[in-house]
């Protein structure tokens, strides 16, 4: 990798390392202040989870001693997204080894679309490029984790609301697509399927059967999903 990649995926992921960094510290207040767990814990979770929606939901499952099973299950409809990413990705990590395997790991929503972007210098590796901005990115996170974990234990103040964060940056996704007129189907299944599942099957069961109907709502209705972004 030369140093040509490096600094351009740096600059690339600049937006990236302002996000994680406060999402990052966001889980690591909560990890300890809700699980009781500490920076150590936050390092391994953010090392080999990798997964910001899945750390923060892991962080209730961790109090609420939910079965393996539902767990399992859990962490696929929240992950499943990925696999997508990864079709996409296919042909360019081809035969690249190790680089390929890491790159894998820590494909992230984020480092996703700047890898699709692929804003790579003229006459430098594609592949190269796109390993820094994983590995920038991982690290990003893992920094922001464990910053959070240390100055939760250590710093004493008002850890009210943190848990939102999350929610918040979903929230603000939502916003932006039902402002987008062109397509406003995904936010109406995805709210549908969610009030619905809500009232059938309460708060405290209603995750993965409305994450299975959403999944089932797009799988039907994928043709019609397709044109209109093609149309975009």
């Amino acid at each position: 990798m030369t140093k040509k990649v490096f600094k351009a995926a740096f600059i690339a992921s600049l937006p990236v390392l302002a996000g994680y960094l406060a999402m990052g510290c966001a889980f690591g207040i909560l990890l300890d202040a809700n699980a009781g767990l500490g920076a150590f814990w936050s390092l391994l979770m953010s090392v080999t989870i990798y997964s910001g929606s899945m750390q923060f939901a892991a962080v209730d499952i961790l109090n609420a001693g939910l079965p393996l099973l539902k767990v399992a299950l859990l962490t696929l409809f929240i992950n499943i997204r990925y696999a997508m990413y990864g079709f996409a990705l296919i042909e360019r990590f081809e035969g690249k080894g190790w680089k390929k395997l890491y790159m894998i790991t820590a494909l992230t929503d984020e480092t996703y679309a700047l890898q699709v972007e692929n804003k790579v210098p003229e006459g430098e590796d594609s592949t190269a490029y796109c390993l820094a901005i994983a590995m920038l990115d991982h690290c990003y996170w893992i920094t922001g984790c464990l910053v959070g974990s240390i100055a939760g234990h250590w710093m004493t103040f008002n850890k009210k609301g943190i848990d939102f964060a999350m929610t918040a940056l979903f929230l603000v996704i939502l916003t932006d697509q039902c402002l987008d007129k062109r397509n406003r189907i995904p936010s109406l299944i995805g709210g549908g399927a969610t009030l619905l599942c809500r009232i059938i099957f309460g708060a405290d069961n209603m995750l993965i059967p409305a994450m299975i109907l959403m999944l089932t709502g797009f799988l039907l209705l994928r043709r019609r999903l397709d044109e209109k972004e093609a149309a975009a």
